[in-house]
């Protein structure tokens, strides 16, 4: 293979903040090579247009419904009727076929932890001491 075709199929492979890097000025090895380079990932890809948001599937809105009913995560029937199956797969390496919001994820693995006795029925967590104040 020569080097042409070799280097071709290595920038075919870049990533597009890679070829930003290419293409952009940055200067030399430093903090303020560290503050451009930031605000480059910061910023993307000039023209870039987000996905569209999908429509949230039925089982997708019926897990979010049981998640969000009262007392979920000591609840069976909400256990049974789709959180169990998400907690396997979870637990089993799997990656969810669709983003859940991390507050669902959270009642799911608590609810989980409290069936397996992880976590004490009836223990509330304590407030965390390392959060920011607000405004900050």
């Amino acid at each position: 293979m020569s080097d042409s075709s070799s280097s071709s199929s290595s920038s075919s492979s870049s990533s597009s903040f890679e070829e930003l890097l290419q293409t952009s000025n940055l200067p030399p090895p430093g903090p303020d090579h560290y503050t451009a380079r930031r605000s480059l990932w910061l910023t993307g890809k000039p023209n870039h247009t987000p996905p569209s948001p999908q429509p949230q599937s039925t089982s997708h809105q019926k897990l979010t419904a049981l998640l969000n009913t009262q007392g979920a995560i000591y609840n069976d029937a909400v256990w049974d009727g789709g959180v169990r199956k998400v907690w396997s797969g979870l637990s089993g390496g799997s990656t969810l076929k669709r983003p859940l919001p991390m507050n669902l994820v959270i009642k799911v693995i608590h609810s989980a932890w409290i069936r397996d006795d992880t976590w004490p029925g009836g223990a509330i967590a304590p407030e965390p001491d390392d959060v920011l104040p607000e405004g900050l």
